[in-house]
């Protein structure tokens, strides 16, 4: 069977879906296909939180318009989970843990027993997920895992279908730019958004600044690496935000490279 098929079946055996969406490729994919299915038993919630970068918070909130699908926005404080400011290796399991629980919440508002995520077959193979152990330990479902569906199947179907993402640079939240171990604060994580928003302003998506006391990390696709280099004012404006040394990583942008 199609694996796209298969995710149809597998979305309208739930009767009524919530989805943990965070307006990544994955779980937009995974919200366009509940909607399509479900309708209005379907419902996505979206986690307001100082790890989220406001731009991502408006187009996350733009594409559920546009699809007129169900959602709601809750807030959430990452540091009031026991263990997320420490930043060890175990931060996406006391963060995702919190989600999941307020998620729940709006879930049982609505009636709806299944809450599912946007993992899918590739992140399961991952070693660094500790996230999915929150999300197995509270009952939640990963219909993209277990209907096969890869990083490359989601582009794919999501071009095929007409979602806006099919073609988004991979993301994550804006923790995963401090290194474990060291103590995550609002004001870091505002300084690296901003940081990040001198690039994705003059057009470079898919960058991180990563944060290492007074020097900011920059890791950027290849073909940025020219722009990046004659466009002084980038320096200067995240030389601004407090840091003493910009740098920029000659291996390039590298998915989860704070886990080496």
């Amino acid at each position: 069977m199609d694996k796209l098929e298969k995710l149809k079946q597998t979305v309208a055996s739930y009767g009524k879906l919530c989805v943990a969406y965070s307006g990544g490729v994955d779980s937009s994919f995974l919200v366009h296909v509940a909607h399509d299915v479900l309708g209005d038993s379907a419902l996505a919630v979206l986690i307001d939180s100082p790890v989220l970068a406001q731009r991502d918070r408006a187009t996350a909130i733009d594409l559920l318009e546009r699809l007129g699908i169900r959602y709601e926005v809750v807030e959430e404080n990452p540091f009031a989970s026991p263990g997320f400011a420490e930043n060890s290796r175990m931060r996406c399991y006391f963060c995702k843990r919190n989600n999941y629980t307020l998620i729940a919440g709006v879930a049982r508002r609505y009636g709806i027993a299944h809450i599912a995520d946007g993992q899918n077959a590739d992140d399961a193979r991952s070693p660094h997920r500790p996230g999915m152990k929150a999300g197995r330990e509270l009952g939640v479902v990963s219909p993209l895992v277990d209907c096969g569906l890869t990083k490359d199947d989601i582009r794919r179907y999501s071009r095929e279908l007409g979602v806006a993402t099919w073609n988004k640079p991979a993301n994550a939240c804006l923790s995963s730019r401090i290194p474990y171990g060291t103590e995550i604060t609002k004001e870091r994580l505002s300084v690296v958004e901003a940081a990040e928003e001198t690039l994705r302003r003059r057009g470079m998506e898919g960058c991180r600044v990563r944060w290492h006391g007074n020097i900011a990390r920059i890791e950027a696709p290849r073909e940025y690496f020219d722009e990046i280099l004659r466009t002084p004012e980038i320096s200067s404006e995240i030389k601004s935000l407090g840091f003493t040394y910009i740098t920029l990583d000659l291996e390039g942008f590298r998915s989860g490279s704070m886990n080496e």
